[in-house]
């Protein structure tokens, strides 16, 4: 008589599993992502700069006579809170790059959210200021967001946002 042995704990497939593969258009768009943080993140610390200078006299002497006497008693808290929200800005353009590295599910929805933000944010700014350039140009404004947020869409891409 034949005693029963169970298969082994651990399932082993037939063939190697694959690696997922990241499409070179998500490592582009997370390079761009992590080069816009870097500017964000300067442009915070100019926000801190400008704010921790604005009080002293070489700065007002600087900027003329003509400047409103309420913009130099509040501009150390306009510039600090500029600078905190061009930090948070820089901080989700680092977290969306790693995110898109990784594959994150939630990376990709940030990225189409972003998209269509930007888009309206164009139209919108192009409706309102008036001119005639602003419109002429709004082609070029939204053309950038409009082929992130295809690509995005496109079933190759999506796929490798999964987890």
């Amino acid at each position: 008589m034949t005693t029963y042995t169970p298969p082994p704990a651990q399932y082993t497939p037939a063939y190697p599993v694959q690696p997922r593969k990241r499409p070179l258009g998500v490592t582009i768009l997370a390079i761009l992502e992590i080069l816009g943080g870097l500017l964000l993140l300067l442009a915070a610390f100019g926000m801190f700069a400008i704010a921790a200078l604005t009080g002293t006299q070489e700065f007002i002497d600087a900027l003329g006579p003509n400047v409103p006497q309420w913009l130099l008693d509040s501009g150390p808290v306009l510039f600090g809170v500029a600078g905190v929200v061009l930090l948070i800005m820089a901080v989700v353009a680092f977290l969306l790059a790693w995110g898109f590295l990784k594959g994150k599910r939630w990376a990709w929805i940030l990225g189409i959210i972003f998209s269509v933000l930007n888009i309206a944010s164009s139209v919108v700014t192009a409706v309102f200021s008036g001119s005639l350039a602003s419109i002429a140009t709004l082609g070029l404004s939204i053309l950038i967001p409009v082929l992130i947020l295809v690509y995005l869409l496109l079933p190759s891409t999506k796929t490798w946002f999964t987890e």
